[in-house]
């Protein structure tokens, strides 16, 4: 499909959008707040394609090859060594995972060398792990996402060798590993302060895979888009200085956590009983899939925008499935034909500077004066 020519003064699309969500790490159920990352980052992939080029980057190794994930799995091991994980419910892992944030024990440097050496050369991910992922597919199949990668393995493009080889010759490294010290990613040129990236045990920040998967895809008209929770912005800030260094041109796109009772916490936290994927796909309804996977979109894309505050509201989200069963009953059904440009020129209007469709503008045009039909193809990409 030929993009749409761009007014004049403005810059033209992108040949190819790399869209980059943090990768989430299967360790947990997912949440609220999970749940927005993961539609808005949907909605941009399926909308944006109707427009340019857009590919979609996860790998599950940015994601496991982590201390966070590594010193959990390592846990497990050492507190329920027979365990049985491959019928284990996602609330029964949430809950270690809780309890083990909220312990104090020391960390086995070496036996987490072993663990993330595993995963890195052999793809590995302990079996509380893969029942998680397994949990997940699931229910973004019901959520009628994609599925991104959960079930696919692949090295990272680049080793960890060579990416601090990288950074050195660019001067995005102070490295004091002769000294038995740490390893920083260096941004003070621009400003930035630095952030380790190995620590002095060679344990890997996880900027470290995320950096190692994404600067061998750097390529003249191609733009990533960088998706993170607003809680991660200074690292992404620098993670985009590298990038750029390289010769990437990078945006960004910060979404905020959604909070629970008012408290927007980290999973490790807890909090999340009663409010998890799960939870929602499971609640009390007579509405069908469409106006589930609609409604939610409608929800987490269309009421919570951006940078919202406002706290998870199940009343608000029962409102928009009932809304989005009503306009699938009205949607228009057949060919679309002469509509299918008009909703190419109407999403390119919604594009943002970057180049994405918005999430927000996507779906809030569904309503209201001078609505979008719900076609085929905008059905396609909001269910």
């Amino acid at each position: 499909m030929t993009p749409p020519v761009p007014p004049p003064g403005a810059s033209a699309p992108p040949t190819e959008l790399v869209v980059a969500p943090v990768t989430i790490t299967p360790t947990k159920p997912l949440t609220p707040t999970h749940v927005k990352g993961l539609i808005w980052t949907d909605l941009i992939a399926k909308a944006t394609a109707q427009v340019t080029g857009v590919r979609l980057v996860w790998n599950n190794r940015m994601a496991t090859i982590t201390v966070q994930s590594t010193a959990f799995w390592r846990y497990l091991d050492v507190t329920e060594p027979e365990k049985d994980w491959s019928g284990e419910t996602e609330q029964g892992i949430g809950e270690r995972y809780v309890r083990f944030h909220s312990e104090r024990r020391e960390l086995d440097r070496r036996a987490l060398q072993k663990y993330l050496r595993r995963a890195d050369e052999d793809g590995w991910i302990h079996p509380a792990g893969r029942r998680m992922i397994q949990l997940w597919r699931a229910q973004l199949d019901l959520l009628g996402i994609g599925d991104p990668g959960l079930a696919d393995d692949r090295p990272l493009a680049m080793s960890a060798a060579s990416l601090t080889d990288a950074l050195a010759a660019h001067g995005l490294l102070i490295d004091h590993r002769r000294y038995g010290g740490p390893v920083h990613l260096d941004g003070s040129r621009r400003g930035l302060p630095l952030r380790q990236l190995i620590s002095g045990d060679g344990l890997p920040n996880y900027l470290l895979p995320i950096l190692r998967e994404l600067i061998p895809m750097v390529r003249p008209a191609r733009t990533f888009l960088l998706i993170h929770d607003d809680g991660l912005t200074a690292d992404y800030v620098l993670l985009a200085h590298v990038l750029t260094t390289f010769g990437a041109d990078v945006a960004r796109l910060a979404i905020s956590r959604v909070p629970v009772d008012g408290a927007a916490l980290s999973s490790r936290y807890g909090g999340w009983r009663g409010v998890t994927l799960t939870d929602l796909s499971s609640s009390p309804g007579t509405a069908g899939r469409a106006a589930y996977r609609l409604g939610m979109r409608m929800y987490f894309a269309g009421t919570l925008h951006r940078d919202s505050a406002q706290s998870f509201r199940m009343p608000l989200l029962r409102r928009c499935v009932g809304r989005a069963a009503r306009l699938l009953v009205e949607a228009p059904t057949g060919s679309e034909g002469a509509p299918g440009a008009r909703l190419t020129a109407e999403l390119s209007r919604l594009q943002a500077q970057q180049g994405y469709v918005d999430p927000y503008r996507l779906m809030s045009s569904l309503h209201g004066a001078g609505a979008l039909p719900l076609t085929p193809v905008l059905r396609a990409i909001c269910t």
